[in-house]
């Protein structure tokens, strides 16, 4: 008798659809970029990011331990550095280069998801405040900051490559 491993394979509900361009494309085919990056933003959130949704009210699902009881939940939180959100645990990332009809394309294993805090291009963390008032002033000490959700990449499951190679 031959027992088969239950290989998990990609499905809407467990692969993140990300386009991409074709220079990051090829380095993740060729097994130098590790790592996809995307910023969370108030407009893609829900796609990074668990959240509930009950009759007509909603929210993000945080782990209680890394904020104070007191505090305002927002995705932009800068909280001591600690991103308190869970991500959706995506288990593959389906890469389509750019927006054409005709696109290369690739089903990329995910190994881990982690949070990192956006730096500038002095590698500074990009912080702010943020009031109705005035809007976003950047500031060093800011309570808000910008976060990138980092998909760590395995295996490439599949690939589709419409171009010349």
């Amino acid at each position: 008798m031959t027992i088969t491993p239950n290989i998990m394979k990609p499905t809407k509900e467990n692969t993140l659809y990300l386009p991409i361009k074709q220079i990051h494309f090829d380095a993740i085919l060729a097994g130098t970029k590790k790592e996809e990056y995307r910023e969370i933003k108030d407009t893609t959130f829900k796609k990074y990011i668990e959240t509930w949704k009950e009759g007509g009210e909603e929210g993000y699902i945080f782990d209680e331990d890394k904020v104070s009881p007191d505090q305002e939940l927002d995705i932009m939180m800068y909280n001591n550095g600690v991103y308190p959100f869970f991500p959706i645990e995506y288990k593959f990332l389906n890469l389509a280069v750019g927006y054409g009809k005709d696109r290369d394309t690739a089903v990329v294993e995910v190994t881990d998801i982690s949070f990192e805090l956006a730096k500038d291009k002095n590698g500074k963390t990009v912080r702010f405040f943020w009031d109705e008032e005035n809007g976003f002033r950047a500031d060093e000490n800011g309570n808000s900051a910008i976060w990138n959700i980092v998909y760590h990449l395995g295996n490439i499951v599949e690939k589709n490559l419409k171009s010349e190679r």
